[in-house]
């Protein structure tokens, strides 16, 4: 039943039922004992027959996300309904992320090594044996290379820790919460700084034998291209990712610096910034249609700034993909902006975390969303 509530949400006791292929009687038996236990709630639907929707009541979680100079996390705080989210800028190393939980853990009430649990997103692929970020990004991360992050953590807070790569936690909140709700499965890509994506199927992250499945922004679309720093050329991520399209636009009039300065160019009027988004829009299509006819998913999902661009990038990105003749088929993939926002990562961090736990949440209260 844990199951079905995470993966369809709130549902009436008699959607359950049919859903279990179970009696009205065993669904009532079965949502009284995890109602006691402050798993689930009942609430009601207009005055009539209520929902039986998963709840967390109790319990303090931090979920952080390690970039190449930065780290961001979140602390959430069940038990009164806190969340507080920090950031710290310069080296990315395990002190100042054990640095940044001690603060998020104190600022909700409690100790580091008191908290219920710690799941990290990290800006990078996972290697599935070694539970290390892949070789060939330790430049990115150098601090970080060869650790086995889980290992480390848990180490020195004793406390369960769950390390995904960043898009894979994105990918499974867009799934859980966002525009993926309801689908059997999903592919998602977030572009901003860097690249990356995630397969979602039946609510679990598909991570494939080597843990790096849907790791999208290595895929080739241009053969003649640059040299990645994964050592393959004309990546995706050499051709829209941040420092990409910032470098694409330096002849444009006036500096700027940022992807999101780019954009905000671009909507006014800058039109060396909106061909280059076209542009990025339209490789990110060509990728895009490419791991559709392999995969096949029902939902594709673009987040990051680039999904929300807008039209200067998304319908650059549908005439790509209509060029390879995938929206043809009746049953063919569907295409839609992601809904969760920069956050995406963290709360996709919380929900996994949740869900290894044995608890969960069926929808995002208003307490649990970034400010």
């Amino acid at each position: 039943m844990l199951d079905t509530l995470r993966t369809e949400g709130p549902s009436s006791q008699a959607q359950l039922a049919r859903t279990l292929n179970v009696s009205a009687a065993t669904v009532n038996a079965i949502v009284r004992d995890l109602k006691k236990h402050g798993t689930v709630e009942i609430r009601p639907i207009n005055g009539r027959e209520g929902v039986v929707t998963l709840v967390t009541g109790s319990g303090t979680y931090v979920t952080i996300e390690i970039a190449d100079h930065s780290i961001r996390g979140a602390a959430y705080a069940f038990s009164h309904q806190e969340r507080v989210e920090k950031r710290i800028d310069g080296d990315s190393t395990i002190e100042a992320a054990l640095e940044l939980i001690s603060d998020l853990a104190e600022a909700v009430g409690t100790t580091a090594h008191a908290i219920d649990g710690l799941a990290v997103a990290v800006q990078a692929p996972i290697e599935r044996a070694t539970g290390a970020i892949a070789p060939w990004c330790n430049s990115r991360l150098p601090a970080w290379a060869g650790v086995d992050i889980s290992a480390a953590f848990r180490r020195a807070l004793d406390v369960p820790v769950l390390v995904d790569n960043d898009a894979n936690f994105a990918a499974l909140a867009e799934w859980t919460w966002g525009a993926g709700r309801g689908a059997e499965d999903l592919l998602y890509v977030r572009a901003s700084e860097g690249v990356g994506g995630g397969v979602v199927i039946n609510g679990s992250i598909y991570q494939g034998g080597s843990g790096m499945a849907g790791d999208l922004g290595h895929i080739a679309v241009d053969p003649g291209g640059d040299v990645c720093y994964c050592g393959s050329r004309g990546c995706l991520t050499t051709l829209i990712s941040e420092r990409a399209i910032v470098s694409a636009v330096r002849t444009s009039p006036g500096i700027k610096r940022t992807l999101t300065e780019v954009i905000a160019a671009a909507r006014a009027g800058d039109a060396a910034c909106q061909r280059v988004l076209a542009e990025a829009g339209a490789y990110l299509g060509r990728a895009l249609a490419n791991a559709a006819k392999i995969l096949g998913p029902s939902l594709i999902a673009v987040g990051g700034e680039l999904g929300e661009a807008g039209p200067i990038v998304f319908d650059a990105l549908l005439s790509s993909v209509e060029l390879s003749s995938l929206r043809s088929s009746e049953n063919a993939t569907r295409f839609v902006v992601g809904e969760i926002d920069e956050s995406a990562s963290l709360q996709g961090a919380l929900a996994a975390l949740l869900t290894e736990l044995g608890k969960g949440v069926s929808e995002i209260e208003p307490w649990m969303a970034a400010a």
